[in-house]
């Protein structure tokens, strides 16, 4: 999407590096032992060929070094320009205290691996690291010295891009620093246009506020249709072994929303929420990886529906929920590293464990002011290594309510999404997608829509809708070992989707398949936008019905492959 972004970062040089992590002499040894040895880094999709830490009792850490890499690698002879070396000059290298603050351990606090591999991963969570690497090497008192590679990404970045998805257009100008000063904070100020809106967007988001583990984050939209406005502060489940987590928000929305029928839009509303919440949690470690997690909280909302000259159909009514809520979830620990699976060539990390999510709230009238519903929602997903070659992932979700007057569901959407990963060589992938969602009683503000923006690339955006939708995408993707420009690895995909949606229509029903051909370019940078991948997509409808272009184009910004 976002080709002007892409020529920027062509023009400023963010570009792809060889990851450095054989370079055994950052860890020492005692005597005559031999060192401790670090892989290169080469990966097969399915496990990494990781680094072994000791297993030690009763250790404690001695001392943590940390050698935090620039942006780029100016001992390569193609990164070695001077383009690069100024980059690297300019660039603000992260606060050696936020990388510290983000670790499980300190210095003079008891050896745990488990701390260690979790460090790892959560440095590689945050926006501003490429990779991340801790290394642990018994020293001669028996102790245990830690090594914490990181390599920083450039975050000073213009947001400016155009897109255009399923037959419409989008644009976005700005900027955005996701570490500013070094210090991991996000900032970002941008103006955006698309089919549904025009306005502004100012974000301020701080994942460690004064090096806590406090997060907080300020949102404000000021649009032609309206305004926008979020604040947060929370204190996470930062780790799997967090004892407690509370924390709270506040939202206002007021905004134009369009219903859409064969991709054009047939009515608009005017939508106004208002949204509180507080909550606290209690999480326990339980036996094989396990963390139980226990939630209560309190939420209040409201949805405010007015009609407005554009409105040419029934609108929904006003809805009223104050409610407490208890919040259940039971967590497995089972993470791998791999490679080529969400991203392109780049460690990723993989829970082959289940996260199983629930909560139930109820809502009185007697608080409310509306009728008394039930709130319901549960998430379950797991991964699973199939055989050697494949993995299977899937997740099953439902939400919704209950109406205790009316005795029926409202807004009950269930989905089921099923993916299929296939190997049939290190660079290559067949890759299956199955979605089924099902809406039960959805109020006037709510759509199941098909088309470009739900995984049939070959039509236009929110083509149909209605109140069942499946959607099956078949995959052929290849990982080439090519470096643009030292900016992007790159990848591509060739594919077929097949989708409908049945059920009740604002018009006519429609229960036909729908079926696209296509192929794209994928671009993961590894300078900047840590764990976006850019998608470059062209799709042909088959069969194709009145009105849809021949061929539709595709420029997005996804977070997966």
């Amino acid at each position: 999407m976002v080709l002007a972004r892409i020529c920027f970062l062509v023009f400023l040089g963010i570009s792809f590096s060889t990851w450095p992590l054989g370079q055994s002499s950052w860890l020492k040894s005692c005597g005559n032992d031999r060192p401790v040895e670090i892989t290169d880094g080469s990966f097969t999709r399915e496990l990494s060929s990781e680094h072994t830490l000791p297993k030690l009792e009763n250790a404690t850490i001695s001392s943590i070094t940390l050698h935090q890499l620039n942006v780029f690698d100016t001992s390569l002879p193609e990164e070695d320009n001077a383009l690069f070396r100024f980059a690297n000059r300019a660039h603000v290298t992260t606060k050696p205290e936020v990388i510290k603050s983000i670790l499980l351990f300190k210095e003079n606090s008891l050896y745990n691996p488990q701390l260690l591999r979790e460090s790892e991963r959560l440095l590689r969570k945050q926006s501003y690291l490429y990779d991340a690497r801790v290394f642990a090497e018994p020293d001669c008192d028996g102790n245990v010295a830690v090594t914490v590679v990181t390599r920083d990404l450039w975050t000073l970045l213009p947001d400016i891009s155009f897109s255009r998805s399923g037959g419409e257009n989008s644009s976005r100008i700005g900027f955005r620093e996701s570490n500013l000063f070094g210090h991991g904070k996000r900032l970002s100020l941008t103006h955006i246009d698309d089919t549904d809106r025009s306005g502004y967007l100012f974000v301020y988001d701080d994942p460690n506020i004064l090096s806590t583990r406090y997060q907080g984050r300020l949102e404000y939209s000021d649009n032609d249709d309206g305004e926008r406005h979020y604040i947060g502060v929370d204190y996470p489940f930062f780790s799997t072994n967090t004892p407690y987590s509370y924390g709270g928000l506040n939202f206002a929305d007021k905004r134009i929303e369009p219903l859409y029928e064969n991709g054009e839009t047939v009515s608009e509303f005017l939508q106004e929420t208002e949204l509180s919440q507080a909550y606290f949690g209690m999480a326990s470690q339980q036996s094989n990886g396990w963390t139980r997690r226990l939630i209560l909280g309190y939420r209040d909302e409201k949805h405010t529906f007015t009609r407005i000259k554009e409105t040419t159909l029934p609108i929904a009514e006003n809805r009223s929920l104050s409610y407490p809520y208890i919040q259940t979830q039971w967590f497995q620990d089972a993470f791998i590293k791999v490679k080529n699976f969400d991203s392109i060539y780049r460690t990723e990390d993989l829970n082959l464990g289940w996260n199983i999510n629930t909560s139930i709230g109820y809502s009185d009238d007697s608080i409310s002011d509306d009728d008394s519903r039930w709130i319901l929602n549960a998430v379950v997903s797991k991964a699973h290594f199939s055989s050697e070659q494949s993995l299977t992932r899937f997740l099953f979700s439902i939400d919704g309510n209950w109406n205790v007057d009316t005795g029926e569901a409202e807004n009950l959407i269930t989905q089921l999404n099923l993916e299929y990963y296939l190997n049939t060589h290190d660079l290559q992938s067949w890759y299956a997608q199955l979605n089924i969602t099902h809406g039960k009683h959805l109020t006037a503000d709510k759509q199941l829509t098909l088309g470009g923006e739900t995984g049939l690339r070959g039509y236009p955006a929110r083509y149909l809708q209605g109140e069942r939708r499946i959607v099956v995408n078949l995959e052929k993707r290849y990982y080439w070992e090519y470096d643009l420009l030292q900016l992007f690895k790159v990848g591509g995909a060739a594919y077929f989707d097949i989708g409908r949606v049945d059920g009740k229509a604002l018009f006519l029903e429609n229960s036909k398949f729908y079926k696209n051909v296509g192929f794209g370019l994928r671009m993961a940078p590894s300078r900047a936008n840590s764990g976006l991948v850019l998608h470059l997509d062209l799709a042909a409808p088959i069969n194709k019905p009145d009105k849809v272009d021949s061929v539709q184009w595709h420029f997005t910004v996804k977070n997966r492959f």
